[in-house]
């Protein structure tokens, strides 16, 4: 993400939001400030988020890696994503979950030994700067999702135990 900050610039309509982590944040911040002399208006770094429904709810674009759970967050709501699966994970199963969500239209990966700056900005580029194709990889993300799927699994529960 680092490499990227200096291309945000060229969507000077869009926020970045970049979720380092706390372990991550002052050398990742340092380390932006230094590419770029001074930090953006549009570039938000960011330890940690408190208030992820909010976030979600105005977000237009995600890069992120691809576990399940927050998958299936995204599908719920509908966010088109970019995925760069964790190639750290057990039988490669990020990569599985990415490309189920690429086949349907609702992301775009980049496998981790391919990604580069200029590569991830691409992909940023051709979904942001064409609402078209923004629109219908949210279509595609809100088809994958199971806005209810708490509620299903509460009945299926109090089925199976007999509880009402």
């Amino acid at each position: 993400m680092i490499g990227i900050a200096p291309l945000t610039s060229k969507l000077p309509g869009v926020h970045f939001v970049y979720v380092t982590g706390d372990a991550y944040f002052e050398q990742t911040r340092e380390a932006i400030r230094a590419k770029l002399g001074a930090m953006n208006n549009h570039l938000h770094i960011v330890p940690y988020v408190h208030n992820m429904p909010e976030v979600l709810a105005a977000t237009s674009l995600i890069v992120n890696r691809a576990g399940a759970s927050f998958l299936a967050e995204i599908t719920s709501l509908g966010i088109p994503s970019v995925l760069i699966p964790s190639p750290n994970v057990t039988n490669n199963h990020q990569e599985a979950n990415a490309r189920q969500l690429e086949d349907a239209g609702a992301s775009r990966m980049i496998l981790e030994k391919d990604l580069t700056a200029e590569l991830l900005f691409s992909k940023l580029e051709e979904i942001m700067t064409d609402s078209s194709v923004r629109e219908a990889m949210s279509a595609a993300a809100s088809r994958l999702g199971k806005p209810d799927s708490a509620a299903a699994i509460t009945e299926e529960i109090r089925r199976l135990t007999g509880k009402r």
